[in-house]
């Protein structure tokens, strides 16, 4: 995504920055959807610097001014707002053009190589940073909504079959995030939520931040609203053919954490399985592998 390039060049570029121009950087960092759409003025303004310093450090990006970055900023968003009926109508299309096969190979070829991204040093180093804050919490909530509530209902349940303390924020009857208030410090919240991101769940992660609980933001951009407040983030890659953008990646994610902490839980994971394993048999949770005798 064009747009992750700029936030990859402005975070690497940042520490070595004039205090002007890192000012200007943050501003651009945690505002990249008015980028957009405001002219260099406003912008600065907005950011309370000059000008000039915007455009001193588009140059020191290495564009030829203000404007050559604000295009990247301009067609990401073009990209990401534009509407699922638009994207469902360009599936038609391409469906009638080529047939079936041609849609479904274009989208597990753009799926397959988001999950080779999840490969990348700074991911894998994200993930095991994570999984290190979940092992060392006394106790665990997941909170996502909408194409968010898959991944956390995921990651909750698996995390609730290796031991510890788990809790899914599923919000049921409106009071679901009220749990929040009992979070400490030595707690983690682990959200899910990708553009455009949910209100419910911005404002549960702006919350548990503020009250020192360590944030894990599964996310599609260093830039999102619930990756700044993060102690960590796992950036995970969301284009696809789709009249939806994939959580396959944020799927994936969810496991390799619980396969994590479960080796790091040892022989605490493996009893607190087995322990999961007679309950399910009690209870009769699934089917007999037996195949019924079929009547005459």
């Amino acid at each position: 995504m064009r747009v992750r390039a700029v936030e990859d060049q402005l975070l690497s570029a940042f520490d070595g920055l004039p205090t002007q121009l890192q000012i200007a950087a943050r501003w651009l960092l945690d505002n990249g959807n008015d980028v957009a759409f405001l002219s260099m003025r406003e912008a600065a303004r907005r950011a309370n610097v000059t000008p000039a310093t915007m455009t001193r450090l588009a140059q020191r990006l290495g564009y030829d001014g203000f404007a050559s970055l604000r295009t990247r900023f301009t067609d990401a968003v073009r990209a990401s707002t534009r509407p699922f009926r638009l994207r469902a109508e360009g599936l038609r299309a391409r469906r009638d053009l080529d047939g079936d096969a041609a849609l479904i190979t274009d989208t597990l070829a753009v799926v397959s190589g988001h999950l080779k991204a999840l490969c990348e040093p700074d991911t894998l180093a994200a993930m095991g940073r994570a999984a290190d804050i979940i092992q060392s919490s006394r106790q665990v909530c997941w909170v996502g909504a909408r194409s968010g509530f898959a991944p956390v209902y995921l990651g909750s349940y698996l995390m609730s079959l290796i031991g510890g303390p788990t809790r899914l924020l599923d919000q049921a009857g409106g009071i679901g995030l009220d749990a929040l208030g009992e979070l400490t410090p030595s707690d983690a919240l682990i959200a899910v939520s990708i553009a455009p991101y949910t209100t419910q769940t911005v404002e549960a992660v702006a919350y548990a931040a503020e009250r020192g609980v360590q944030v894990i933001a599964v996310t599609d951009s260093r830039a999102a609203p619930i990756s700044r407040p993060a102690s960590v983030s796992i950036i995970v890659p969301t284009e696809t053919p789709s009249f939806l953008q994939t959580m396959t990646p944020a799927f994936i994610v969810v496991e390799c954490l619980a396969a994590l902490v479960a080796a790091r839980r040892g022989q605490a994971a493996v009893d607190a399985i087995a322990r999961a394993e007679v309950l399910f048999d009690r209870l009769g949770s699934y089917a007999s592998p037996t195949l019924p005798k079929r009547s005459r």
